[in-house]
């Protein structure tokens, strides 16, 4: 069946002899006189520098980090591991070609791709302010996978239409989250609305949390990453059978084990499709593919061994499991996309088939296994697919021939943003809040001035601890922070034996063994997540060797000389 071509092609692009190779990168940009392309390109770094700086800020007059409250919990972790790098140890280590500690669990070396929060840790180290070192790679990063998305659409289907509406059904997600929305909500309390209507698994319902951009606001490197399996499958679209872009590709690649563990795995699928798929790029994609795994064994070999890789069917439902769960389930989170991805499969030309064929595969791959000891962890497989699936979408609702095309047409795009429109307007209506930086908290400076970059702090607190801001290490932050990165120690009752035992003979012992050179004590109680703490007892039988109001640090060295 022969489908209906879209109308963007100018008659230029008809003509069969027309050479993909005469175009710009930009495929619809010739010299760059295409304005439109130019204004569409300065938009995507407008929003994506709004989008960073409006979620994570400094004050200067206060000294003050400013967090929107939707990324609280996750800069719980993020920041100790950027002044791990920036104040920390952790950049020392690495110079002498040592493990980086894991800050908020400390002794143990980091599991997790720490490459993006160590670049941010440098440019804080060498002068540049913490909002713009997180920020400028941030928005750098979220650009290049707008840009990315909207080049790989132009380079498939030569339509401008379909690569802006690829990049808005990838900004705004199909869902259907509204329809929970609707049913508690009017359209006016948009403007003041701070929660997402949908936010499962940590929310009743089906439908994820992962479809906002909020991931890309809380997971800073994420959208790099993404942008380098993007670009990878413009470079193979382009067809340019070029054996230094191969060598270049592998090692860009080939960094993925310490900056994007999932893009690696995304990656391990990419590149033998693609080399199957595109017999004339074979040589190319193969130069690729072996200087990548030359670059990458090495590092597996070295990183901690994980074993949360499992058969694991059916991601959240997993123990709810069958067909038309499933079907429902997708439906639920995909939206109309579940339809027209499929379904516009079929109709898009050859080198798109090939190009975004392995959508299936990763959306498959991330139905069937489990990569972490978080299974709601494999989100980004599923992000990552749908990203693809969104340009077949946007490509069946662009060449619709039907006499109501334009209110059919207008309908299908709201149907498919209009959750996504609900979830901006809950980041936009967001609030920071502010975190007292060094100069500000005398707990912190006092830690900087006076503590070696490599000490380790056993924590009175979790989230955002004086020791965590000054760079230092912690025994253990956030529990869940360490239980999905794979850490097994069970901490928790650690802490709560040196804390309650009241006997040097029990806890010395326990602090020397895991090189506790500090210990910071407060007043924990009414929170049943930390130990109950005796200040009394610890300011009667030791001295310390910092205090202000209820807060104090000791050192072990004189609790347990």
């Amino acid at each position: 069946m022969k489908t209906a071509e879209p109308k963007f092609f100018t008659q230029k692009e008809r003509d069969p002899n027309f050479s993909a190779r005469s175009r710009t990168p930009l495929a619809g940009v010739e010299h760059g006189k295409n304005w439109v392309e130019l204004a569409v390109i300065v938009i995507f770094l407008i929003f994506s520098f709004w989008l960073m700086v409006h979620t994570f800020g400094y004050d200067p007059k206060t000294n003050s980090m400013l967090i929107g409250s939707r990324l609280w919990s996750d800069f719980g972790a993020n920041i100790p591991m950027i002044r791990s790098f920036s104040m920390g140890a952790n950049l020392d280590r690495i110079i002498h070609m040592q493990a980086p500690d894991y800050p908020i669990y400390a002794g143990e070396p980091i599991r997790k791709h720490f490459l993006f929060y160590a670049l941010v840790g440098l440019l804080e180290r060498i002068g540049l302010r913490l909002d713009w070192a997180l920020n400028i790679p941030s928005i750098l990063g979220f650009f290049a996978l707008l840009l990315g998305i909207y080049v790989l659409a132009q380079k498939l289907f030569k339509s401008t239409a379909i690569s802006v509406l690829s990049v808005l059904f990838f900004l705004l997600n199909g869902s259907l989250s509204f329809v929970k929305y609707f049913s508690e909500h009017s359209i006016a309390e948009l403007l003041t609305i701070r929660e997402f209507p949908s936010f499962a698994p940590w929310g009743p319902g089906d439908i994820t949390a992962f479809w906002s951009l909020n991931i890309y606001t809380n997971q800073r490197h994420l959208a790099a990453g993404f942008a380098i399996g993007v670009w990878f499958l413009v470079w193979v679209a382009s067809s340019r059978k070029n054996i230094v872009g191969g060598v270049l590709w592998g090692i860009l690649i080939g960094i993925l084990p310490y900056f994007h563990q999932p893009m690696l795995l995304i990656m391990a699928i990419l590149i033998p499709c693609t080399f199957l798929l595109f017999p004339t790029m074979r040589i190319p994609i193969f130069i690729t593919g072996v200087v990548s795994t030359l670059l990458i064994v090495p590092q597996l070999l070295l990183m901690p061994k994980s074993e949360s890789l499992a058969w694991f069917p059916g991601y959240l439902i997993h123990d709810d499991l069958t067909i038309p769960r499933f079907l429902w389930y997708w439906f639920q989170n995909l939206g109309l996309h579940a339809i027209l991805i499929p379904l516009g499969f079929f109709f898009i030309p050859n080198v798109a088939k090939r190009t975004l064929a392995p959508l299936f595969a990763i959306f498959l791959v991330a139905n069937l296994f489990r990569f972490s000891v978080e299974i709601a962890a494999s989100h980004k497989f599923f992000n990552f697919a749908l990203m693809l699936g969104n340009i077949v979408s946007a490509f069946v609702i662009v060449s619709l021939q039907t006499p109501l095309k334009t209110i059919v047409t207008a309908t299908l795009i709201g149907v498919l943003t209009l959750s996504g429109v609900i979830d901006f307007f809950v980041i936009r209506n967001d609030v920071k809040g502010a975190v007292a930086d060094v100069a500000a908290d005398e707990r912190v400076e006092w830690i900087v001035k006076n503590t070696p970059r490599d000490a380790i702090f056993l924590n009175s607190s979790f989230l955002y601890h004086p020791a965590s801001i000054a760079g230092r290490s912690i025994f253990l932050g956030w529990p869940y922070f360490a239980w999905s990165e794979g850490y097994r120690g069970n901490r928790n009752e650690l802490m709560k034996t040196i804390y309650e035992s009241r006997d040097p003979g029990i806890f010395c012992p326990i602090l020397l063994k895991n090189n506790i050179s500090y210990v910071t004590v407060e007043d924990t109680h009414g929170d049943p997540n930390l130990p109950s703490i005796d200040e009394a007892y610890f300011r009667g039988t030791f001295n310390a060797l910092f205090q202000i109001d209820n807060y104090a640090i000791f050192s072990v060295a004189d609790m347990c000389p």
